[in-house]
This record gives structure tokens, sequence and C-alpha cells, in this order.
């Protein structure tokens, strides 16, 4: 057997754990994936290797023998009539033929439930609805997107006790939202993506017990402010998150700031998350805002995009350049530092205040 046919196995292997697809098969379809001859002996050696590593299993399965039908027959179904054709076997002499099947071990591909996205400040998101119609479009079925508006959030993110209230708005509307999903039989935990003031606010819902009952299924942060030592693997480990990706950009220069003026945030969109359950990525070319540039949107969620395969793949098996690994020492700025730049934060904060209640009364 020439190594590079068992190179070019291996890969279709590889490839169908790493997309979750087609993990069952005949020794005649992975023939034809890999252009082989199902009478190769070096293939079915191959596949048996495979059975044997316990990387696959066999599985017996069994075809209609009617010429004009020939269909593969669903697995518990009598084998005295052919659900297709409606051919009875005994009446006519045949019986069903046995085929060798395989199962590689892994999981399947999962599809995207459905989706909360929340908002940056100082946005009005037009991002959102560029995302949901590329959803919309690029998908084979249908993904309800739930764009989660807070307002323009401007002198609000100087003080803790306005996040808070932000929070609990937001969670409150999760709530609502996963309520009518599981009326609509959609599943009960939604996807998250969330960018910049979002991901705290995020954070903000995930560590106050008055919604400790929601769960999530997989979460992607972007321009995260959320402190690198947030415990998201206790999260993940309790069943409220599925898992995390956290999307860095390399060139993001409001992000390593936050801390310095919001309370309680961090530059975990910049360093990464210290997590084990987190997938870390960072975009080299990427500032605070270039994720949602309509180009780089439509590549991310395309059927090759970073967070299409994070939304959808299994991910054992799921490593995507620029992953990287969080130092694991993180400390915040001096508290002195901290103090001083939100001391100056709050008193911007005294002097804005009635105007930005103006401002929110002529434009919500």
């Amino acid at each position: 057997m020439k190594p590079s046919e068992h190179d070019r196995w291996q890969a279709e292997v590889a490839r169908r754990l790493g997309q979750g697809v087609d993990l069952e098969f005949s020794l005649a379809q992975f023939a034809r994936a890999v252009d082989a001859a199902p009478t190769d002996p070096a293939l079915q050696r191959f596949l048996a290797g495979l059975v044997e590593a316990a990387a696959a299993a066999p599985i017996d399965a069994w075809r209609c023998p009617m010429p004009d039908c020939a269909r593969l027959l669903p697995a518990g179904v009598a084998s005295t009539l052919c659900p297709f054709c409606q051919a009875d076997y005994k009446y006519e002499g045949v019986a069903p033929a046995r085929e060798q099947h395989y199962r590689l071990v892994g999981e399947t591909s999962r599809d995207i439930r459905w989706v909360i996205v929340i908002h940056g400040m100082n946005s009005r998101a037009k991002w959102q609805e560029a995302f949901s119609w590329e959803i919309a479009n690029r998908l084979s079925y249908s993904a309800p997107v739930l764009i989660y508006k807070y307002g323009w959030a401007t002198i609000d993110v100087f003080a803790r006790w306005l996040h808070r209230r932000l929070a609990r708005r937001l969670g409150e509307r999760m709530r609502i939202a996963i309520e009518q999903a599981r009326q609509s039989r959609h599943p009960a935990q939604p996807d998250i993506i969330a960018h910049s003031f979002g991901t705290l606010l995020l954070s903000q819902v995930l560590e106050d017990p008055a919604f400790a009952d929601l769960r999530f299924g997989r979460i992607i942060t972007a321009a995260s402010i959320v402190r690198p030592d947030f415990d998201w693997d206790r999260l993940v480990a309790d069943g409220r998150v599925e898992a995390v990706l956290n999307h860095v950009g390399g060139q993001d220069a409001a992000v390593p700031y936050a801390q310095y003026a919001i309370p309680g945030a961090g530059p975990g969109g910049v360093v990464g998350y210290q997590g084990q359950a987190v997938l870390n990525v960072r975009a080299d070319s990427f500032g605070h805002s270039s994720f949602f540039i309509p180009e780089n949107l439509s590549l991310l969620i395309s059927r090759q995009g970073l967070w299409h395969g994070f939304l959808t793949r299994p991910l054992a098996h799921f490593h995507p350049p620029g992953a990287f690994v969080a130092e694991p020492h993180w400390q915040p700025a001096p508290l002195l530092t901290r103090l001083c730049t939100r001391a100056m934060a709050y008193a911007l904060f005294a002097v804005l205040a009635p105007f930005s209640w103006l401002r929110r009364r002529l434009d919500p």
C-alpha cells in the first residue's frame, strides 16, 4: 500500500470527525469518497484497523434485494417486508442482503438552534441586521435570531449600579425569549454572540442568582471586556453554558483600557480567558469592531468560517488557526491607578448625566 493512499484515507476520516458529518458509511461509500475500489484489500484492512483501534464500530445493515428498489432498510424494521417497495420477501423467496457498515466514534455536527446577539456601547448595531440576513441566507434551515438592543450606553458604563440594571433587563428579556422558544418547540438553550460592553452585561447575567435557571448553548464573545479570570469553567461544568469562543482582535485599541474606566471590566478581548473550557482565537489584523465589517462577518459565518464552525462542529476536533492559551497569572491594573481613573470617570458622569438623560428622552 502506498503511504499516500493511507494518508488520503486518514484525511477523509479526520474530515468527517472534524465536521461531524457522514460518520456512518458503507465500504462502498467510503471507497467512492477516497477514489478507491471497495475490493481493495488495503482499504478493507484500513477500515478493519479503525475497528480494532476502537476508532470505529462495525454495524450490520440490510438492503432490499428487489432490483427495482435496492434501498437500505431502516434499522429495527422487520426483515420480511420492504417499507419502500412493499415487497413481501417470503412471498418473493428472497431475503435482505447484508452489508457491512461502519460508524466512526465521534460527535455529529449540531445545528445553530437560535441565536441571541448583544451589541456593544455607542452602537445602533447595524451588524446585527446584517448577521440576521446572512444567517437566513447561508443556512439550509431556520435559525431565529433575537437582536437584543438595550439602547445607547454612554456614561452608563461608568456606574456599576447602572450595569446591574441593564443586566437585569437583559436577563429578563432572555427568560421571555427562552419561554417563547419552548412554546415554539425550539431548543431552550440559545447560542449567544456578544460584543464589547454586551459581553460584560452577559457575564453579569450569568453571575446573577436571579437568572441561575437560564441555560445557554455555545457563546461567542468578540472584543470582550470581561476579566480574563472570569470563571467560565464553572459555568460549563454546571451545564449553564455548553462552550465558549473568545474571539480576540490583535489590533484592538479599546479593550486594554476598559478596566481603567468601567467597573468590573477586564482585557479578556486582548489577553484571552484563562479557563480550560474556553477556546481563545486571535485575529491579528482585527480592531475593536472589525468582526462586524460586512466582508469579515460574511466570512466568519460562512460554511468554512470560524463562527459557523464553532457553532456547528464537534469541538473535540475543532482546532482553528489563531487559537492560543491565555497566560495563567493575569492581574488587574494597580488598584490606585484604577481608583484614580474611575474617579475621573465618575466626575464626568456627574457632569454629563443630565445631558445623557435628555438625550435618552429625545432619542431612546
